[in-house]
């Protein structure tokens, strides 16, 4: 089965077609996948899928073949020793432990969160669609939504996230180059938090709590809700 490059609300998709390039449909709906090796597959409608702009998408490659089009380097870390990215010890059962992941099918392209509390045995689940973003919006947000669920701001909280990125923009001083004021809103409310720090965790490496908000991330994007 071969696949052709296409464009679906705005975003660079692959497309599964037939050895001559043309997509295969079935009632009207087409397979796309966001990465051309990725396993997972999406269902969209015929009439949301166009052919790329042919000069707009050689002028890509051009800057990809030359460097241009390369990722930015992760922004470098601070001198000063980190803050919040190691949680201070706190005895089980006394914090609030927060799961939270974003996830972005393309980047930028459709986003969601995901949020894991548990609190004295008891849970509680967010699963919520944010519409087009960027993968660095929709983990920023995540830990956003979940702060503003905390009711009692005085007990010790510990948010759980596979984002370097968040934690470095939010805690470790790392400079903002984008989403000034996201961070910021976030940073004025972490300062209502008595005992906030961050966990980093493995994304995908079995951790069952980071599973979970990638699941419920990806499950508001595939409801659009």
């Amino acid at each position: 089965m071969a696949q052709v490059r296409k464009l679906y609300r705005n975003c660079k998709v692959w497309v599964d077609a037939d050895d001559a390039g043309r997509p295969l449909e079935e009632r009207g709906l087409v397979k796309i996948r966001y990465r051309k090796d990725s396993p997972e597959t999406y269902s969209a409608k015929v009439s949301e899928v166009s052919d790329l702009d042919p000069a707009a998408e050689a002028a890509s490659k051009s800057a990809e073949s030359r460097g241009e089009g390369a990722a930015p380097a992760p922004p470098k870390r601070p001198r000063a020793p980190r803050r919040t990215a190691r949680a201070a010890p706190v005895a089980a059962g006394d914090a609030l432990v927060i799961h939270t992941d974003g996830s972005c099918f393309g980047n930028p392209g459709p986003a969601g969160v995901g949020v894991l509390m548990e609190w004295k045995g008891k849970t509680k689940e967010i699963s919520r669609y944010l519409g087009e973003g960027t993968n660095n919006i929709a983990e920023l947000t995540a830990i956003e939504v979940a702060l503003q669920e905390v009711k009692n701001r005085r007990v010790p909280v510990r948010i759980h996230t596979d984002s370097a990125y968040a934690i470095g923009v939010l805690s470790e001083g790392w400079k903002v180059k984008e989403n000034r004021e996201l961070v910021a809103q976030i940073q004025a409310l972490m300062r209502d938090f008595a005992d906030l720090a961050f966990v980093k965790v493995r994304g995908h490496a079995g951790d069952p709590g980071n599973e979970r908000v990638d699941q419920l991330a990806r499950d508001a994007i595939m409801r659009r809700s």
